[in-house]
């Protein structure tokens, strides 16, 4: 009986596991939602200021 519930557990965890699957945006195509770019992404990062240590 023990054998059985492990195989019926087993079973269940993968079908949870592996059964989902995302669901797609009408329009675009893709699945789920894309981050937008942080801070106007088109500009290239500054570099650092010179290191005034010593």
């Amino acid at each position: 009986m023990k054998k059985i519930m492990f195989v019926l557990l087993m079973a269940f965890l993968n079908v949870s596991m592996f059964s989902c699957t995302p669901t797609t945006i009408p329009g675009n195509g893709t699945a789920g939602q894309e981050e937008p770019p942080c801070c106007g992404g088109d500009s290239p990062i500054p570099p650092p200021p010179p290191g005034g240590g010593g």
